[in-house]
């Protein structure tokens, strides 16, 4: 955490579950993880449809998030609207989950996606863009995690699509470039 990068991803990371990461904008930070309530046959589908692609990339975000914060700070129209959007989008991520609408929520995915293409270029690149595009058709919904550049993606997959449909279209695709699909579960 002394890499200049965020601190959303620990804290996810710290507790079970799916949950809402939210914090006053002060300088002190009251950081609260808020449950999502989820039934179990929705995680039941998210498991069975949500994928982690490794991009085969290592990536800092330090340089990512300097310039996010710059034009934060600097109050640029774009990207302020952009990170609005994305706090509306996680309230109706949440919503669409907490009512069993897995693919109402992989739609909102893609369009925190554009969005967040919209806060910074940078966290997308040639492989993260080829990935995405050669599985585009099996996939219902995307992001990055973390603040992109390499890494990690995330995929909702299409109904009828497993991670073995995936995996093989990768390995078709980008052979021998260590991107491949690595298992996840969530608890």
């Amino acid at each position: 955490m002394s890499t200049g990068g965020g601190w959303q991803d620990q804290v996810g990371g710290i507790a079970s579950g799916i949950k809402i990461v939210q914090t006053k904008p002060y300088m002190e930070q009251d950081v609260q993880a808020v449950k999502c309530s989820i039934s179990d046959a929705t995680i039941a589908e998210l498991n069975d449809r949500f994928a982690v692609i490794y991009t085969g990339q290592r990536r800092l975000a330090r340089n990512l998030l300097r310039d996010v914060v710059t034009r934060y700070i600097t109050n640029e129209p774009a990207s302020l609207e952009a990170h609005y959007n994305i706090r509306q989008l996680a309230a109706l991520m949440r919503f669409e989950l907490e009512k069993g609408n897995v693919d109402g929520f992989a739609e909102l995915l893609n369009q925190h996606w554009q969005e967040s293409q919209r806060i910074d270029s940078g966290s997308t690149n040639t492989c993260i863009d080829m990935i995405f595009m050669s599985i585009d058709d099996l996939c219902a919904g995307k992001m990055i995690c973390g603040a992109g550049g390499g890494g990690f993606l995330q995929v909702v997959l299409k109904k009828g699509v497993t991670k073995a449909d995936i995996r093989a279209r990768l390995n078709a695709v980008l052979q021998d470039s260590g991107v491949d699909v690595w298992d996840c579960e969530f608890v």
